[in-house]
């Protein structure tokens, strides 16, 4: 099927100029100088296809371009008959296609360059475009970028870069491949490849929130890793619940006893759990406040809550145990309340 594209690529240009040459010789056939024309016409078709498609690595296409070569030194023979001015023409035209050749291919380096920029840039990892620009240089067909950085005293990301030589030359960004290693009585690590489709999907920041098993909305649909299944190619399972599977985190953060009522600060809130974030909030019901942690949890249409200690809970338990405990139990929980103040941050 590849073939079958590459090479229609270049017979839908022949028979462009075939179906161009049949109009031109009924439109003017009366003309003396039609013929002289239609060499010449003809001939800066031939090189203009010769010069776009040098680098094809196609059979099909490389051995109709040695059929258009040959044509084209018969006609340059045809058309200027004397050997002084054949070898002219071909000098001249080598020139002139070193100079086009030159400008475009400066002009498509720059314009790889700057997708390459853009792509890192977009993907969170601008801060390593030197680094690839070295391996760049080196000229290889392929080669793979190491990044890695700590989140805290317990969390390391580690990325690499993928990238791989075109036919043109340049360099794509093909994928990149996260793990997160958490150092607890485990020290566990999950790791997962990114290919060159969810690159456009997914950062640096987000990869780490689906590693820590949460859920990223992306175009609509909210995305989670399944740390219990894997595929063929030993990456975990990505899971999907698009918009119509009927979680509306909106309506789950509305139905929070949210301290703050500052419509730009929910908004916000909102925001970060879409990244797939955990984010620290104060709920305040009948005057008593609580401190907790929260993220999204499309799978179950709704919100997980974290005490302090991040162990799961739900509003009612919370507010239950504040009301029914005595009052010197209360004020015992206040002072770890203020313990974990500079932890949380208030929304």
């Amino acid at each position: 099927m590849n073939n079958e594209v590459h090479t229609n690529r270049l017979e839908s240009e022949i028979a462009g100029w075939n179906s161009k040459e049949d109009r031109l010789k009924k439109l003017f056939k009366s003309s003396s100088s039609l013929e002289n024309s239609l060499l010449k016409e003809k001939l800066r078709f031939y090189e203009s296809i010769l010069l776009k498609y040098k680098n094809t690595n196609q059979l099909d296409e490389r051995t109709a371009l040695q059929i258009i070569r040959n044509e084209r030194n018969t006609l340059i023979k045809k058309i200027y008959p004397d050997r002084f001015r054949q070898y002219f023409y071909k000098l001249m035209s080598k020139i002139v296609v070193e100079r086009i050749n030159a400008q475009k291919e400066s002009r498509e380096e720059l314009k790889s360059n700057q997708l390459l920029t853009d792509n890192l840039e977009r993907t969170g990892f601008k801060d390593a475009y030197n680094k690839v620009d070295r391996y760049m240089r080196l000229g290889q067909d392929k080669f793979t970028v190491p990044i890695s950085y700590y989140l805290n005293e317990h969390d390391q990301m580690n990325h690499s870069l993928h990238f791989i030589k075109n036919e043109q030359g340049h360099y794509d960004f093909k994928g990149f491949n996260s793990s997160l290693h958490h150092q607890n009585g485990n020290n566990e690590t999950r790791q997962y490849y990114f290919n060159v489709e969810e690159v456009k999907a997914f950062n640096s920041e987000q990869a780490y929130e689906l590693l820590s098993g949460r859920a990223v909305l992306t175009a609509g649909t909210w995305k989670q890793l399944d740390f219990n299944q894997k595929g063929v190619d030993n990456n975990y399972q990505l899971k999907e619940f698009h918009e119509s599977y009927g979680f509306n985190i909106e309506k789950s953060v509305s139905e929070l006893f949210l301290k703050t009522s500052d419509q730009s600060e929910i908004n916000s809130l909102i925001d970060s759990l879409k990244e797939g974030r955990r984010e620290a909030v104060t709920l305040t019901k009948e005057g008593t406040e609580c401190k907790v942690y929260i993220e999204a949890n499309p799978q179950n249409k709704c919100l997980n809550i974290y005490n302090e200690n991040l162990r799961k809970v739900t509003v009612e338990s919370l507010f239950r145990v504040k009301r029914d405990v005595p009052l010197k139990l209360q004020s015992s929980l206040k002072l770890e309340d203020n313990k974990v103040k500079s932890k949380c941050r208030k929304i």
